[in-house]
């Protein structure tokens, strides 16, 4: 055991479960799913890697006790297609010493309006829809109270099938506006029948029936927990609420911990602190289950950017928390627990926050991955990494995210590795990223890789431009092109004009740029916003414009509402469905892509474009004519982002 963080490896009883260290897996939307919501062999392989890595106990994602019509955002459990599911869950991390909990919970009127406008159910206690501005307010259907007992017996079944799956309880997900709350507040309860009341105690009454028709399925050998969320909206339940609520349910005897987290996604304000980003600081959630621990004597889960073992051991020690819930710290690294276990803390690779891979993929209908960790979500194919047959010699052309898991991967097979890279420092595009605001924990990529390349031998030559003698004179078996890209400037009349940059020279910072500056973002990702915050935290008047519906629509979500806050409170003008046809010495000619009306942006002193890359291929092309076997990654094959250059790394260094 490492001792500076042995508050995280002192094992706790919860129930009549001894579990083995302080490291809950939370529930979270892995959303490795059929369309009918039954979770895939690709969800077991995601499950077991994390008990493999030492996780103490594994909750699943949200699991809904009927059907929806929306099995692609929870997990199904109303019918016993489930059971055998369950049971491989089960028998994946049960060969780890890891306890498994199936998160349980009914979205009430927070049903989407997709499926509303399907013509689906949306119900809840009362006709009153969730009152938000940021999603249409539809009306739900104000359930009777034989709907309300049959929902009741929905929990039952439920958990019957848990049971029969092999699985070690449950968790009650109690919050983000679902049913639940909307019984417990009396904004959502307006009942006079017993499931309503002037109280809480008195609208407890669903809740209570709920857990006592769980527990009795259950038994007193399984788990039950609950977790809260503090909605951080009037409507709904907040932490004081859930404070009271800890102490009603405690009394009532039938619950082993309890769990305590914030977030209504859909509302940006709320929304944006469910699935944290950089914007706020590791370990800054910690009084949310402080507060509900000086109110319970139960155990107490706490969760929210805790990314360290520093943090962790920390929150623990300081009586804060009893277990360190950890969601996107271990999709950066299932292994975290067993590398701070057995000292190897220069192992982990450290989440960033970023919400790229792992919020970002919910957006786009994919299962979670990583940033930089390109196994997570291909644990199926990809957990185990061989040595190879062979031997072989490995050149690596450039140190960006590409090249550095192509070296690291291609080390790790056994071969022979040296990585040429022309600048003072590995990272590429990551260096920049670093400079714009509070992005600098971006260094954290490259702080683990060069951890790794060192201490798996690779012979990194840094400030050596590669040429094709040079490459040649290593006699390698294969050569890997990852020369990254050269900044792109569309085909508008005036780019050819010495004010008028790309975002990396703003941030490479070799260019002059004037008072007033107009950004224009052509791709819709991260780029051209956080140059514009960096462009307005340098002094300077700033208009995006952009051709898209908004600024930035492919950043994720959480760190894209922050960065939204941050350019208006630096009143960056935000100018959508905008296009630009001529740059002059000193005016922007744009037309509204709507009604094509023109607009000139008048006394611009600099124009910079927030529009990615084109493939650097000279050495790719000139390589290919000397050499059987070179393989081009990264953005040398095509610009896209740093989770695709790392998975394209790894993919091809991995076939060698």
């Amino acid at each position: 055991m490492s001792e500076p963080f042995s508050e995280l490896f002192k094992p706790l009883e919860i129930g009549r479960y001894t579990i083995k260290n302080r490291i809950m897996n939370t529930g979270h939307a892995a959303h490795f799913q059929t369309g009918q919501g039954l979770p895939t062999d690709q969800y077991v392989e995601y499950i077991r890697e994390r008990a493999k890595g030492g996780s103490g106990i594994i909750v699943t994602g949200h699991t809904v006790p009927h059907y929806d019509g929306e099995a692609s955002l929870s997990l199904a459990n109303y019918d016993d297609r489930i059971i055998d599911v369950f049971r491989r869950m089960a028998d994946a991390t049960h060969a780890h010493d890891v306890p498994l909990l199936s998160q349980m919970g009914h979205r009430g009127r927070r049903v989407s309006d997709s499926v509303g406008y399907l013509g689906r159910n949306i119900n809840a206690p009362s006709a009153v829809p969730a009152p938000d501005f940021a999603s249409p307010q539809l009306m739900p259907h104000a359930m009777s109270t034989a709907e309300v007992e049959g929902v009741v017996e929905m929990f039952r079944s439920a958990t019957v099938r848990v049971v029969r799956g092999g699985l070690d309880g449950i968790e009650l997900s109690i919050g983000m506006d679902y049913l639940f709350t909307n019984f417990l507040h009396a904004h959502g309860n307006r009942r006079d029948d017993r499931y309503g009341g002037s109280t809480l105690d008195e609208r407890m009454t669903f809740l209570d029936e709920v857990i006592a028709a769980v527990r009795g399925e259950l038994g007193s050998d399984r788990l039950l927990g609950v977790r809260f969320y503090d909605d951080l909206v009037e409507y709904s339940l907040t932490l004081k609420d859930h404070v009271e609520l800890a102490r009603l349910l405690e009394a009532r005897g039938r619950i082993d911990y309890f769990n305590m987290w914030q977030g209504i996604v859909p509302n940006p304000r709320s929304g944006r602190v469910h699935w944290p980003s950089y914007y706020y600081e590791p370990g800054h959630f910690d009084y949310l289950p402080a507060a509900i621990k000086a109110a319970v004597s139960l155990p107490v889960v706490g969760t929210g950017r805790i990314d360290s073992p520093g943090v962790a051991n920390r929150i623990l020690s300081e009586g804060k928390a009893d277990i360190i819930g950890m969601a996107r710290t271990l999709i950066a690294d299932p292994h975290f627990p067993n590398k701070v276990r057995e000292g190897r803390t220069e192992d982990i690779r450290p989440c960033i926050a970023c919400t790229q891979s792992c919020v970002g993929h919910i957006y786009l209908g994919l299962g979670v991955g990583c940033i930089y960790n390109p196994v997570t979500g291909r644990e199926a194919e990809w957990s185990t990494l061989d040595r190879a047959d062979k031997s072989r010699k490995v050149v690596v052309v450039g140190g960006g995210p590409a090249g550095m898991e192509a070296a690291r991967t291609a080390a790790e097979r056994g071969h022979d590795v040296t990585l040429i890279e022309k600048c003072a420092r590995l990272g590429g595009q990551v260096n920049l990223i670093t400079r714009t605001p509070k992005r600098e924990n971006f260094e954290e990529i490259v702080l683990f890789f060069e951890r790794q390349l060192e201490k798996l031998g690779v012979d990194v030559c840094l400030r050596t431009e590669a040429d094709v003698d040079g490459v040649l004179a290593y006699c390698p078996d294969v050569v890997i092109v990852a020369t990254g890209s050269h900044a792109y400037l569309p085909e508008v009349t005036g780019t050819d004009q010495p004010h008028v940059l790309s975002a990396r020279d703003v941030l490479e910072g070799n260019a002059d740029i004037g008072k007033r500056v107009v950004v224009v973002d052509t791709i819709g990702r991260s780029e051209a916003a956080t140059t514009a915050d960096y462009l307005a935290g340098n002094g300077k008047q700033v208009e995006i414009v952009t051709g898209l519906p908004y600024v930035a629509p492919d950043m994720p979500t959480p760190a894209w509402h922050n960065l939204m806050e941050d350019l208006l409170s630096k009143h960056v003008t935000m100018t959508p469905f905008t296009g630009v046809w001529e740059i002059t010495e000193d005016s922007v000619e744009v037309y509204h892509l709507i009604s094509w009306e023109p607009r000139t942006i008048e006394a611009v002193d600099t124009v910079v474009f927030g529009s990615g890359g084109f493939a650097n291929t000279d050495l790719l092309e000139a390589l290919r004519e000397g050499h059987r076997d070179v393989r081009a990654i990264g953005d040398c094959f095509q610009p896209r982002d740093i989770e695709v250059a790392v998975v394209d790394g790894h993919r091809v260094a991995r076939s060698i």
